[in-house]
């Protein structure tokens, strides 16, 4: 304890005053989300703050509880911050994000178009415009907005990287590549100042991010060496499930990989346990190799992890099959298809495939009828 002692104040002498310390500023937030909270919370305490000093405070960790995942919090500062500066688009941007994560769409759409209507040459307010078509599936629109704010920032990355994925839908692969390139270009610190939260409200590396799209575009493009170069420049920066999947299912594409693919699933599952994704990722390569208890283990553990994941479900049915258990076969099976209506849909296509279901008629419900159809499907190697 002595020795980290001196050690620290060893180090102290070699770093700029006030640099250790933590503040209430949108560069510190790009350091670490969790470290403006109390900075924050301890200047809204001094007195005689203006409105604006005090919006800005509000802001600054409201940003900091959105980040954290915290998002009623966020909602709350952001609200303060608006009502102090109710002229500041950039607060309603950030909140817009806090009401979609919440599945509030109307408020999300009525934030977005009041920052438009205070400031349309924001290039943030009109890639928040895009967004917003684009979440609603309004592509043409999207990209016309994504394409507004470039115009006014070529370096706006949100833009960038949604365009990028929208080109590439479309097979406009000589664009998608271009936006990619120029995300890919941006300086890393630009990229921590903007951050990216997953679809989970997780903050994760930008840099990754666009390595990550530019390497799915490429492999679409047909540009396999690239695009594996991309991919092990992700691992290399963050070996996660995050980086560690994608690249297993880009390796296997080719046969010999195969084994390769199956080490990366199996490392993403020894990282995080918990990420239901990997785990039925490497169930799904498992049964590829024939090694089927291992494969319903993974499955089995993906079912833990996200107990409405009909796909895992249906997978795990197979590997009951596979060794003789049709009763246990046809409860996950029956189970896929009550919690996920994806899994109905497919469910009900694979026996009228197959032929244990005539009726034009979808069932409503669990009826005898189906279950019988279930069962015979579940004797059946060829169905489902």
């Amino acid at each position: 304890m002595h020795s980290r002692f001196i050690l620290a104040l060893a180090f102290a002498h070699l770093v700029p005053a006030g640099a250790l310390a933590a503040d209430c500023t949108m560069a510190q937030l790009a350091i670490s989300p969790y470290s403006v909270i109390d900075p924050c919370t301890a200047r809204l305490k001094q007195q005689g703050l203006t409105k604006t000093e005090k919006s800005q405070a509000h802001f600054v960790r409201g940003r900091g509880y959105h980040r954290t995942k915290r998002f009623d919090l966020a909602e709350g500062d952001y609200r303060k911050a608006f009502d102090l500066d109710p002229k500041n688009e950039e607060v309603l941007v950030s909140w817009s994000n806090v009401d979609l994560r919440k599945g509030d769409g109307s408020a999300y759409a009525a934030r977005v178009e009041k920052a438009y209507e205070l400031n349309p040459g924001n290039p943030h307010v009109l890639r928040a415009v895009g967004q917003m078509f684009h979440n609603f599936g309004e592509r043409e629109k999207a990209l016309e907005f994504y394409g507004k704010a470039l115009d006014l920032d070529r370096a706006e990355p949100f833009s960038l990287y949604f365009r990028s994925g929208i080109l590439a839908q479309q097979r406009k692969f000589k664009e998608a590549l271009a936006d990619a390139d120029a995300l890919v270009a941006i300086p890393r610190k630009t990229l921590d100042e903007y951050g990216f939260l997953d679809e989970d409200g997780v903050v994760r590396d930008f840099r990754v991010a666009a390595l990550l799209r530019r390497a799915e575009i490429l492999a679409e493009a047909g540009q396999r060496d690239l695009a594996g170069r991309d991919h092990d420049a992700a691992v290399a920066i963050e070996r996660s499930p995050r980086t560690l999947v994608p690249r297993a299912w880009f390796l296997f594409d080719v046969k010999e990989s195969r084994p390769q693919a199956l080490n990366d699933l199996q490392e993403a599952v020894r990282l995080d346990p918990r990420d239901g994704y990997a785990q039925h990722s490497l169930g799904l390569m498992l049964t590829d190799a024939k090694r089927y208890e291992e494969a319903f283990n993974a499955f089995d553990a993906a079912i833990r992890l996200q107990p409405h994941d009909g796909a895992s479900l249906r997978m795990r049915a197979r590997m009951h099959r596979e060794f003789g258990r049709t009763d246990e076969a046809v409860a996950d099976l029956e189970t896929a298809i009550t919690r996920d209506p994806d899994e109905r849909v497919r469910t009900m296509a694979s026996l009228r495939h197959a032929g244990y279901w005539t009726s034009r008629q979808a069932p409503k419900g669990m009826t005898a009828e189906l279950r019988d159809a279930i069962r015979a499907c579940m004797l059946d190697t060829l169905c489902n």
